[in-house]
């Protein structure tokens, strides 16, 4: 179940903001908890019951686990065994559901290559539990903080549960840190100003996520499943540009929503991105991109592996290291890998020379130059089939400006329609609207873009209603 669909939009969250409201009458967070609880595991079991089983082990283990890394002394040889044990658990798990096909297969390709005799790979495959990725990385972020005396474990196990199954972060994040929602766990009240906030900022992802990101996802599909150099560099270089949009918008507004609905139950989930777009060199552009993920692997891998202490050659190997395993995490295919790879090369490379020249540049060409890196970069995410990369990257160098043989896609881009939505996700890639909302309320016009977000929220659930096109990039990690 995404938040741009139906189910959601009109029985879902309905029947759980109803339900919710009901248990609030008796002023008791426990109870709230329970409903909170009740329907995130019904939100999950949505997208596939028997995994939820996997994810009550991982909480009763990781539980009981922070539990004797409180009681046990800090210098006891026994409490370290359990901590390496509890992280081979939990990434065990991940390496199970995620990774195990993609090495199987590999497996018997290489065999293959030597063998005689194909040999088919008869291992079943096993099926992803959806966000896998994003909770197994808040549990890990909590057993650890827990193990290094950052935070004490949390004695009662519904209220852990709840951190790890809450539905508006379960599958696509934010990533959150425990002891963001420790106290909000135990006690927190959402006024009218907080529902207004949390309702506003969830339609306004979702306007972001099915007005804009799905409609330029459409022509970024049909532009990278195109006939190899029957595009054209224009058309070619729109499609690029609309795929590095789309991920943006679609994940920007999916954390809109998150954050939104987070902010209604009278959570504060933290921000997932500042304006990346905006940003004068890829290191920057990763402070701002994904910034729970970012923070998570800087905290948890860089600094643990020496981040910066010990030389400019380990930094560099250090970097490598993160951006690699943070490619790997995207997905289950070598091309998130080499995607990772390739943001490495580029941060080791202004680490190591090429930021000090980005600095003495006019900042509009440093912003270009990061833009330009970055949607290089979004070709190797795209394509999991890496024989296609090379085809696609030579059509980018077509001779040919515009190819008219694709009709239907020309037809599309120069639409009317398509050139508002492309215009408006440009601005929404800058801080265009945070900076027209913040003068609107600063003239107490805010209702009059209030207005605006209804009407648009109103078009947006009518698009969803009527179309059967609703990608959610992320939703496979």
């Amino acid at each position: 179940m995404v938040f741009s669909s139906p189910i959601f939009i009109f029985i879902f969250f309905p029947a759980c903001l109803v339900a919710y409201m009901i248990c609030r009458l008796f002023k008791n967070i426990k109870i709230e908890n329970i409903c909170l609880l009740i329907f995130s595991v019904l939100f999950y079991a949505y997208g596939g019951f028997s995994f939820i089983l996997f994810m009550i082990l991982s909480i009763v283990l990781n539980y009981y686990a922070a539990i004797w890394f409180d009681k046990l002394d800090i210098n006891d040889k026994f409490r370290k065994k359990i901590f390496i044990g509890t992280i081979v658990f939990n990434l065990l798990l991940l390496f199970i559901f995620k990774y195990f096909n993609l090495f199987a297969d590999t497996l018997f390709t290489i065999v293959n290559v030597f063998s005689t005799t194909v040999i088919k790979n008869i291992i079943p495959k096993i099926l992803l539990p959806i966000g896998i990725s994003f909770y197994t990385f808040q549990i890990l972020s909590y057993v650890i903080d827990v193990y290094n005396k950052k935070i004490k474990s949390n004695d009662n196990i519904l209220d852990l549960a709840l951190y790890a199954f809450l539905f508006p972060q379960l599958i696509a994040g934010p990533i959150v840190r425990y002891q963001t929602v420790e106290s909000e766990l135990k006690y927190r009240f959402a006024n009218i100003d907080d529902i207004y906030i949390g309702a506003r900022r969830f339609a306004v992802g979702f306007i972001k996520k099915v007005l804009l990101a799905n409609y330029i996802g459409y022509v970024a599909d049909t532009t990278f499943n195109a006939t190899p150099y029957h595009t054209g560099f224009y058309i070619t270089l729109i499609g690029i540009l609309c795929f590095v949009m789309q991920v943006y918008l679609d994940f920007l507004g999916y954390s809109d929503m998150a954050i939104g609905i987070g902010r209604i139950f009278g959570f504060h989930f933290p921000e997932n991105f500042n304006h990346p777009f905006i940003s004068c060199s890829l290191t920057e552009f990763w402070k701002r991109w994904h910034i729970t993920l970012t923070s998570f692997f800087r905290d948890y891998v860089y600094i643990p592996l020496g981040g910066n202490r010990k030389g400019i050659i380990r930094t560099c190997i250090n970097i490598f290291i993160v951006f690699s395993l943070s490619g790997f995490w995207h997905g289950a295919s070598f091309n998130f890998l080499f995607w990772g790879m390739y943001n490495a090369l580029f941060l080791i490379l202004e680490r190591v020379f090429l930021k000090k020249y980005l600095d003495k540049l006019p900042k509009f060409i440093s912003i270009i130059y990061t833009i330009i890196i970055w949607s290089f970069g979004m070709i190797l995410f795209y394509f999991e089939d890496i024989s296609k990369i090379g085809p696609f990257i030579l059509t980018i160098f077509s001779k040919e400006y515009l190819i008219l043989e694709n009709r239907g896609l020309i037809e599309t881009i120069y639409n009317p329609y398509f050139i508002i939505v492309f215009i408006m996700s440009i601005l929404c890639s800058t801080p265009f609207f945070d900076y027209f909302d913040k003068k609107m309320a600063e003239k107490s016009l805010i209702f009059i873009t209030d207005l605006i977000i209804i009407l648009l929220f109103i078009y947006a659930i009518m698009d969803m209603v009527a179309s059967g096109y609703n990608p959610f990039i992320y939703f496979r990690f």
